[in-house]
């Protein structure tokens, strides 16, 4: 953040520099003065990164709410790991909820690390399969997805947690002879009006728990590692989504890339950015790449959000530009439905 967009903010809201230094104060616990504030919006002083960062979420604060809630749904997927889909589902969400948006997270993903980041110590994740209490056992019917769904200790944030369990719904789905990949859709009708935004973090691969993902979304979010292994796997999964447009989800759409894991001294990296935006930029959105940091593996560790450990982390201002595009278009498609 500038120091003019820091400016414009202020302005925006209504504030004074001691205003805003008071807010600022009440986000972080410290204490700058209208000084401190001055010398920032001048380029006199870098501001902090953890404060750009607050402020950056802060400013998703003012966009207008939806009187009534249908959720947004949005699957992040690619068939490949090691390319931050969860640390992307996390953050994304975790941005969207500080904005005052009810989020609903769901791990699709039988390794849970969606629900460990989120919070949910493993042991809990044991507890709750033996219950009969996790994504599994809602998306195969055995539990009602009310019972399933957990709060997290983020404001507006909540959880269907996974587990291991979730790899027998493979076998289950196929068995399945009249609507193999509908099952997702139905499971979360019936809490669609509870939430503003629904975020899918999907397997690396494209098995049935995932075309059950992106026949439920309306929104599909590619998170993409600016490496060569994961360019393909991005063109195999272009040629899937196209089948599920045409076979089970013609309303499904492509938010856009998010290059992850980017480091901008080495060459390949750049390279492969440059490769990302020759084959795809005339085809969908591409947004800032997202840098490679520790202190994403740090919090994933700690069972923590990675925003809500360092507000500051490289990338919270591609996971807000996300969160804003994503709040345009829900206020829009509310708008069109009080036209209609």
């Amino acid at each position: 953040m500038t120091g003019e967009e820091l400016r414009i903010l202020r302005e925006k809201r209504g504030r004074t520099q001691a205003e805003m230094a008071a807010l600022i104060n009440s986000l972080t616990g410290r204490k700058y003065d209208k000084a401190k504030l001055s010398k920032w919006e001048g380029d006199k002083e870098r501001i902090p990164p953890d404060v750009a960062g607050l402020l950056l979420m802060a400013s998703l604060e003012g966009e207008p709410a939806n009187p009534s809630r249908s959720a947004v749904t949005v699957a992040l997927a690619l068939q490949k790991g090691g390319v931050a889909k969860t640390a992307t589902s996390i953050c994304l969400a975790y941005v969207l909820a500080r904005a005052g948006r009810r989020v609903l997270l769901v791990d699709a993903d039988s390794q849970g690390n969606a629900t460990l980041h989120a919070g949910v110590p493993q042991n809990d994740v044991v507890r709750l399969t033996r219950e009969g209490r996790t994504h599994y056992h809602a998306l195969t019917g055995k539990a009602a997805i009310a019972d399933v769904i957990l709060e997290t200790s983020v404001p507006n944030l909540s959880l269907l947690p996974s587990s291991i369990a979730l790899a027998v719904a493979e076998r289950e789905l196929q068995q399945d002879q009249i609507s193999p990949s509908g099952f997702m859709r139905e499971m979360l009708d019936p809490v669609r009006a509870d939430f503003d935004f629904i975020i899918i973090d999907c397997a690396p691969a494209l098995g049935m728990v995932t075309m059950n993902a992106l026949t439920a979304a309306d929104y599909v979010l590619i998170p993409c590692q600016t490496e060569a292994h994961a360019i393909i796997g991005l063109e195999h999964l272009y040629d899937t989504l196209t089948n599920v447009r045409r076979r089970a989800n013609p309303r499904l759409e492509i938010l856009g890339i998010v290059p992850t894991m980017y480091n901008s001294r080495l060459s390949q990296d750049r390279a492969s950015l440059d490769d990302i935006h020759q084959l795809w930029g005339e085809t969908m959105p591409i947004f800032d790449p997202v840098p490679r940091a520790t202190i994403y593996s740090q919090a994933a560790a700690g069972n923590r959000v990675t925003l809500d450990a360092d507000p500051g982390a490289p990338g919270v201002e591609t996971y807000v530009t996300i969160a804003r595009h994503l709040i345009d278009i829900a206020n829009r498609a509310q708008g069109a439905a009080h036209a209609a």
